[in-house]
């Protein structure tokens, strides 16, 4: 699942790094409460949900730079959900978790770096999530809503992105599709 070529532009523009860190910001926080949802209170799982909440704060500072992203990276590519088994991932939470991981994880680049196509890995993994959750819930839009979500997410047309009022409408996102998620569970 590709992201748009009008956003895919914007994220590319000349002196868009910050466009693409928040965007890739953006796309992590709609995850991040399904990753939260289905680890915290795991056995063993408390100290990677506080790290993934923690990143996610970090993400949003974008006038801060993130200068341990590489470290961050790599600590989020120890997670279980990057180390599959063998027949790889098969049971919806740690399927959905892991594109929570994968999707932070390319947040983290993209923050450090600043590199544009990091941020488009982070539209590709939701739009692969959610074309995924569609094809399991009748009647779903979830694949529209975050090719909406992501143009938002992005400065067309010349307006600006309020990034708080973002974070705080992806993190409403966020919990329906974990509910999407647990009610998939029952």
């Amino acid at each position: 699942m590709l992201v748009e070529a009008d956003v895919v532009a914007a994220l590319r523009a000349p002196r868009a790094g910050s466009v693409a860190r928040v965007y890739a910001a953006a796309c992590a926080e709609r995850m991040a409460q399904i990753f939260t949802g289905l680890r915290a209170g795991a056995p063993g799982r408390d100290a990677d949900a506080d790290f993934f909440v923690d990143t996610m704060g970090r993400l949003w500072r974008p006038e801060e730079p993130l200068d341990d992203a590489p470290a961050r990276a790599g600590r989020l590519e120890e997670f279980p959900e990057m180390r599959p088994p063998e027949t790889g991932h098969t049971a919806v939470r740690d399927i959905y978790a892991f594109y929570s991981v994968l999707t932070l994880r390319y947040a983290v680049l993209c923050a450090g770096s600043g590199d544009a196509a990091e941020a488009e890995h982070c539209g590709h993994v939701v739009l692969t999530a959610m074309g995924q959750m569609q094809q399991n819930v009748a009647g779903s839009r979830f694949y529209e809503d975050e090719l909406a979500w992501q143009r938002r997410s992005v400065p067309l047309g010349g307006e600006t992105v309020d990034a708080a009022a973002l974070r705080a409408d992806c993190v409403r996102t966020g919990r329906a599709r974990l509910d999407a998620v647990l009610a998939r569970l029952k």
